[in-house]
């Protein structure tokens, strides 16, 4: 299998993920217009050296702000066995390497991994699964247009807290269920 139908593997599990999860049960109200407007950059990465990744992350960065016609890019691991709090060292390095490129204010991260948990929430409760996706995910978003889709939704104040109590309402089963399938799409 060459290295771009590894690729095209990788983005079909995110999309599933995205299309049964995040878009599906409305987990992200942001996410649908992007998704079918097709304005979304999937970015592989195969790297497991954070160094390279950073620089990586770099590019991506700078691509984004030069493409304003692209609302938004999913910075994919292909690095299924790296550990969660691994990946939030990750995120703690991206967010200081987006900063140092002067793009605060401008990108913001959003961050999604296979073992995702919040702080405080017991281990076994569904509202993880808002952020558990196939493949660890660094999700570079515009400020701007964040502020202006929150600025025009009344209730955006409550979007984790309705996610959470959506999360409980669908239960485990469903969401491990749509990641089994989606990890199935997954290069082997």
């Amino acid at each position: 299998m060459t290295h771009t139908q590894q690729h095209r593997q990788i983005i079909e599990a995110i999309k599933h993920w995205l299309e049964e999860i995040v878009i599906g049960q409305q987990f992200c109200p942001f996410a649908q217009k992007p998704f079918i407007q097709d304005t979304i950059t999937y970015h592989v990465n195969d790297s497991q050296d954070w160094g390279t990744i950073q620089t990586d992350f770099t590019g991506q960065l700078h691509f984004l702000n030069t493409h304003p016609h692209v609302e938004t890019t999913l910075f994919i691991l292909d690095w299924q066995a790296l550990d969660f709090y691994d990946y939030l060292d990750g995120l703690t390095l991206l967010q200081q390497t987006l900063e140092k490129e002067g793009f605060e204010g401008v990108f913001q991260i959003a961050s999604f991994h296979p073992d995702y948990q919040f702080d405080g929430e017991k281990a076994s409760s569904p509202s993880h699964f808002t952020n558990r996706a196939p493949l660890p995910i660094y999700h570079i978003l515009r400020e701007d247009s964040l502020t202006q889709i929150l600025d025009n939704m009344p209730n955006a104040h409550t979007i984790p807290e309705d996610n959470i109590i959506r999360a409980h309402e669908l239960g485990t089963s469903y969401f491990a269920e749509v990641l089994t399938h989606a990890l199935a799409k997954l290069p082997k």
